[in-house]
């Protein structure tokens, strides 16, 4: 039977903190389990899934390594793989994916950048491929006739730049499951999420900056990097030498730790400090799909 999300919503709402606790142990041992097999597996290009490698692919069982295109992989095939993955399933493949190339800065999911009307919309990116996907309120009641009449999203691969799969070629059907996780986007007592090893910049973003001060290293590469700080340092009343300034950048050289956080550090009660976290240009654009309004 379809799941209801409303009867879902329901019953997670009746949860005391207690059950809430084991049931997110429980689900953290399971994603753990299934983060580590597919590390194990992706190190020696391998997938987790039909422990076959990357640039293999078998028509009787379809995989979602097949969309790496390290195989004979062509846009048809895209549905077999819907059929048998869901969105949830096929997004965390990829998403898992892209964080072993970089971690983080690999996925635009900046919710600053998606539209009011998309419940989803970003694009991640692994080595020379970006795979986007995208639903409107509209998809997701779905509309019109035929395969869009049913709740759906929508999917655009491209390689190296150039168009493989793109946006209006399929209405991938979205699962009963799908439906559900999607369902608690706005419930403040259970969401869905992609876990640590399927973050991308909007959690970089979410994050503590106290905390992102703290744990950032720095880089001399900005297309590794995942922040960009700008710092000001306001000392009106007792300046900066130049030699405090140089200390201050080789303290941060020598510690790998931010030149913001080393400052923050070492002048607390003598300056005002605030820095600014941004996410870096280099990450992905999100591609931008046109919504057909309902008519």
């Amino acid at each position: 039977m379809p799941i209801d999300p409303d009867r879902a919503k329901a019953f997670f709402r009746s949860l005391s903190p207690e059950q809430i606790a084991e049931g997110n142990r429980r689900e953290q041992a399971n994603y753990e389990s299934q983060v580590s097999e597919f590390r194990r597996a992706y190190a020696k290009g391998h997938c987790y899934l039909c422990n076959g490698p990357f640039d293999q692919m078998r028509a009787a069982h379809p995989c979602t390594h097949w969309l790496l295109r390290r195989c004979r992989f062509k846009k048809k095939d895209f549905l077999s793989i819907a059929e048998r993955y869901d969105y949830h399933n096929i997004a965390a493949f990829l998403r898992w994916c892209a964080n072993e190339e970089s971690l983080l800065r690999n996925i635009n999911d900046l919710e600053s950048e998606k539209s009011d009307r998309k419940v989803i919309s970003y694009t991640v990116k692994w080595k020379n491929i970006d795979w986007t996907f995208d639903c409107t309120e509209n998809d997701m009641r779905g509309h019109g006739a035929g395969a869009s009449s049913h709740p759906h999203y929508h999917f655009q691969m491209r390689i190296d730049g150039r168009q493989f799969i793109n946006f209006n070629e399929f209405h991938v059907p979205l699962s009963d499951r799908d439906l559900f996780n999607l369902s608690l986007r706005d419930e403040q007592n259970a969401h869905h999420s992609f876990g640590a090893a399927g973050s991308g910049m909007q959690e970089a973003v979410s994050a503590d900056p106290g905390l992102s001060l703290e744990h950032a290293s720095p880089t001399t590469d900005e297309d590794e990097a995942a922040y960009h700080f700008s710092t000001m340092i306001d000392t009106t009343d007792q300046p900066l030498s130049s030699d405090e300034i140089h200390n201050i950048f080789e303290e941060a050289k020598r510690t790998n730790k931010s030149f913001a956080f080393v400052a923050k550090q070492r002048l607390q009660g003598r300056a005002r400090i605030q820095t600014v976290i941004s996410p870096m240009h280099s990450i992905p654009d999100i591609a931008n799909r046109t919504e057909h309004k309902p008519r």
